[in-house]
């Protein structure tokens, strides 16, 4: 978060009364970004596994252990991302 909005957030919770953290567009802010996070961390498993493809299809094997961490990584951002999705659905 920018310092100005920092700023402007923090000087409306004040005189809003609200607390830090139980602020909805701030949870809301959070919740987004956290999406936007796990979106970027796909994209960067999606392109492993891209590479791999690759590897296989041009008659090569993958390095030991390379499938499994790809896919243990793809299961903790879809994982991320449906937690998130789930938060901002339920309100």
């Amino acid at each position: 978060m920018a310092v100005g909005r920092f700023l402007a957030v923090s000087a409306l919770n004040a005189a809003r009364s609200v607390s830090p953290g139980n602020d909805p567009q701030e949870q809301l802010d959070r919740t987004v970004d956290e999406l936007a996070s796990a979106r970027a961390h796909l994209a960067r498993v999606g392109n492993n596994l891209n590479q791999v493809a690759f590897q296989l299809n041009a008659g090569g094997h993958p390095r030991p252990g390379e499938l499994e961490g790809i896919l243990a990584a793809v299961r903790q951002a879809v994982g991320t991302v449906d937690r998130t999705a789930a938060a901002l659905v339920g309100g």
